[in-house]
């Protein structure tokens, strides 16, 4: 298991930057920023060493009030719901992409059923308790940190250890492969007039996406891996008509 700050690793154990990666929010939303910061805090500080695998379930923890998660946003079953821990993708999404850039090895990610609005498709990893989780293994030589912080809408994520001589420059390359148009589902209201609509939910399009992860060494590329081939559904436009 990934051990939490060990005292005997100090600051000097980990002093490069091996990948980072920032993603924004709106703070705004107190509940949604309470989930980003808390899921950050629990990540910050992480030790892994050589050979271990880090499990970001294990180490957020069940989203629970208790916990001192709070509902927020959150996609369901093709809707946006309230969900206690709405947030916490964006923070197991940001560490994915300081993770690619570290170039370890990902052991476990999965894309969100639907687009997410903080990382561009292909970027994404999404977490539920139980069921999906977000892992990766220090396939390095030397024990990594990772450093989480979130405030002010921003959440940052960097893993830090020892660079060697051999490491690749990492180039993450999503693209879009193909769009999903979204559909339009018509729902009788008797509360409205005869004649009028009204736009209850807007949707919006869905994609296919493929990932590249390119390594260089030097200015050369040494490879070039599909690392995800990613399907986003669409979100239908929901229109209530007035049958009164």
């Amino acid at each position: 298991l990934p051990s939490k700050t060990v005292n005997d690793l100090g600051e000097d154990a980990f002093p490069d930057v091996l990948g980072t990666y920032t993603t924004l929010y709106d703070a705004s939303n107190e509940n949604r920023d309470n989930n980003v910061n808390l899921a950050s805090e629990k990540i910050n500080g992480t030790i892994i060493y050589p050979g271990e695998t880090f499990s970001y379930n294990q180490i957020v923890g069940k989203r629970t009030i208790e916990a001192g998660y709070k509902e927020a946003g959150a996609y369901a079953g093709g809707k946006v719901v309230q969900e206690i821990g709405g947030g916490i993708c964006q923070v197991s999404s940001t560490l994915y992409n300081a993770v690619l850039y570290a170039n370890l090895e990902v052991v476990e990610r999965y894309n969100h059923y639907f687009e997410t609005s903080y990382v561009d498709p292909g970027r994404d990893a999404t977490v539920s308790w139980g069921s999906l989780d977000f892992q990766f293994k220090n396939n390095r030589d030397y024990a990594i940190k990772i450093e989480a912080k979130a405030r002010n809408g921003v959440c940052e994520i960097t893993i830090k250890g020892i660079k060697q001589d051999n490491d690749y420059e990492v180039v993450i390359q999503p693209q879009v492969t193909s769009i999903i148009k979204k559909t339009e589902r018509y729902e009788n209201d008797s509360s409205l007039e005869e004649g009028v609509t009204q736009v209850t939910q807007e949707g919006h399009d869905g994609c296919t996406s493929e990932t590249h992860k390119i390594l260089k060494q030097n200015g050369a590329i040494i490879s070039d891996e599909i690392i995800s081939q990613d399907y986003y559904h669409a979100l239908e436009k929901i229109i209530k008509k007035g049958t009164k």
